[in-house]
């Protein structure tokens, strides 16, 4: 199959349509995929949003707000939502303590 040279003059490698596929509304799409995307992470990784909440100087709305996240971390380890993220961070954990135990060992010596 020869390939057309475009009014350019340049030949795309990447055969594609004149027209755009599905129409549709890409900014809707895109915003569904964030929403979706921040969801899963708040439900997923709420040891995560707890820990950087208690980072912040504090005052007093960050000790409300350390308070909420503190309970959402407790609900989301109560119902189990946390563990994959719990089980990788302790595989990880675990692989770096191998990777790095030889450089430890040595520095204490």
């Amino acid at each position: 199959m020869a390939r057309e040279i475009k009014e350019h003059g340049l030949v795309s490698p990447v055969d594609l349509p004149g027209e755009p596929i599905g129409g549709g509304r890409p900014l809707a799409r895109a915003f569904v995929t964030l929403a979706v995307a921040a969801i899963g992470l708040l439900f997923a990784n709420a040891g995560t949003l707890s820990a950087w909440v208690d980072e912040k100087p504090v005052s007093e709305t960050q000790l409300q707000v350390s308070l909420i996240a503190s309970g959402w971390t407790a609900m989301m380890d109560a119902d189990g939502v946390t563990a994959p993220r719990h089980a990788l961070h302790a595989w990880w954990k675990e692989a770096q303590a191998a990777r790095f135990a030889d450089e430890a060992q040595g520095e204490a010596q």
